[in-house]
C-alpha cells in the first residue's frame, strides 16, 4: 500500500505517472526519490505556478475511487505534509472576475437587519 500511496502522491504533483524506486516509506524518501527521477523540488514548484497562473487545479486531481485502499484522512495528512516540506502550502486562488454586484445582492447589502440598529 505504501508504494501506491507515494505512485498517487508523485501523480498529483507532477501529473505524470511517476517510476520511483522500491522501497520509499517516508515523505523525505519520496521527495528524493523525485529528485532523482527529474522532479526536483524547485522543478514541482515551477509546475506548480505554471498550473496557477494558467488557472488550472494543482495538485492534480485524482480519478474517482483513487483513495479506496489508502484513505482520505490517511492521504491528506500526508499530501499536506509534502506541500509544506515543498512550501507550497499556501492556495492560491484566482482572483475574482467579477466586481458589479446583482440587484439581489445590492438590496441585500442595504439591508439591515432592525436588531442592528442604525448604522452610521
Amino acid at each position: 500500500m505504501t508504494d501506491s500511496l507515494y505512485a498517487l502522491l508523485a501523480f498529483v504533483l507532477t501529473g505524470e505517472e511517476v517510476s520511483l524506486a522500491p522501497g520509499v516509506d517516508s515523505v523525505e524518501a519520496f521527495l528524493v526519490a523525485l529528485d532523482e527521477v527529474g522532479w526536483s523540488a524547485d522543478a514541482i514548484r515551477t509546475h506548480a505556478a505554471q498550473r496557477w497562473d494558467a488557472e488550472e487545479p494543482w495538485p492534480h486531481p485524482l480519478e474517482a475511487g483513487g483513495l479506496h485502499t489508502i484513505g482520505a484522512a490517511r492521504w491528506y495528512a500526508i499530501l499536506g505534509k509534502v506541500r509544506t516540506e515543498l512550501g507550497l502550502d499556501a492556495e492560491r486562488l484566482p482572483p475574482s472576475q467579477r466586481v458589479v454586484l446583482t440587484p439581489e445582492e445590492e438590496r441585500l447589502t442595504a439591508e439591515v437587519p432592525p436588531h442592528h440598529g442604525p448604522i452610521g
